[in-house]
């Protein structure tokens, strides 16, 4: 895989998760809604959000499984 940068990301103690089912058209529906529940919760962002492809196999992206994390703490 050419011009591919395999990046590792530190471990976090506390992090909200989703799952994002579908195309990627609408993936900022589902993080608004894990963002809401940040607040909700009242944490805050610490550090970027990670997304990892579950499964992502088919071109018209119908069954893709996306999960989204975002690394939280206390406000």
């Amino acid at each position: 895989m050419e011009n591919i940068e395999i990046i590792e990301l530190p471990a976090v103690p506390e992090a909200i998760c989703g799952v994002h089912l579908g195309a990627m058209d609408t993936i900022h529906e589902s993080w608004q809604a894990l963002h809401e529940e940040v607040l909700a919760r009242g944490l805050v962002p610490t550090g970027p959000c990670r997304e990892v492809y579950v499964r992502s196999e088919s071109d018209d992206q119908a069954d893709w499984v996306t999960e989204l994390q975002q690394p939280v703490s206390a406000a």
